[in-house]
């Protein structure tokens, strides 16, 4: 707990004041529109995937901007071979997860088939849940590899997968509480958690962690 409230305490406020907003506007749209679990699952579900997808694109066009005179093309050329890939493997995994979430959450009541709909999944949920996606992108701007270079590629390819972990982990959170009756009790913290600057804290972190495990000089 001590090590808690230190790494807190490190914090300044320009490093969550986004956070905060965006999670102070999405509790007053919660509230105001009464969302349900429903709600928050589908909110989730499109937000990984727009702000997943939009990470990419940054990515691969700073990575090609900052590149070598002389390897712009090389970046080029790769950088949409990854979009490709991307699109295509980050796509279907969010239109099966989509499919599967739409089994116990239907995002349309007395839908009938979901191959007559599965193609509208995306447009709908966005429709329906853009002002929480405006509210992620608003609280993780700052995080955008706005200078990422071809070296940082392969570590910058796996961010939209953590997000995507934990999405998972709050949908499973949702559901269980949703099937208790406490989905209510829950909003708050859930989006706590999902609005909290995890990057920034475990930066804080691993300072601390640095000073409190250095030598004295005089060793």
């Amino acid at each position: 707990m001590n090590k808690l409230l230190a790494i807190l305490r490190r914090m300044e406020p320009a490093d969550y004041v986004f956070d905060l907003l965006a999670f102070a506007g999405t509790v007053t749209l919660a509230l105001l529109l009464r969302w349900q679990a429903h709600d928050v699952i589908w909110s989730l579900w499109i937000s990984s995937l727009t702000f997943g997808y939009a990470w990419l694109l940054a990515a691969l066009t700073c990575s090609v901007i900052y590149a070598p005179g002389g390897k712009k093309i090389v970046a080029g050329i790769s950088g949409l071979f990854l979009a490709f890939f991307f699109t295509v493997h980050f796509g279907t995994f969010h239109l099966g997860h989509g499919a599967f979430l739409n089994e116990f959450f239907p995002l349309w009541p007395g839908q009938g088939r979901l191959e007559d709909h599965l193609a509208d999944m995306i447009p709908t949920a966005f429709a329906a849940y853009w002002p929480f996606v405006l509210m992620t992108f608003v609280s993780r701007a700052r995080d955008f590899p706005w200078r990422a270079a071809p070296q940082d590629l392969k570590l910058l390819m796996f961010t939209p997968y953590l997000n995507i972990i934990r999405m998972h982990i709050l949908i499973f959170v949702f559901a269980f509480l949703q099937a208790a009756q406490l989905t209510h009790y829950a909003l708050f913290p859930v989006l706590l958690f999902y609005f909290f600057p995890w990057r920034i804290f475990n930066l804080h972190r691993k300072a601390l962690l640095a000073e409190t495990t250095r030598l004295p000089e005089n060793c």
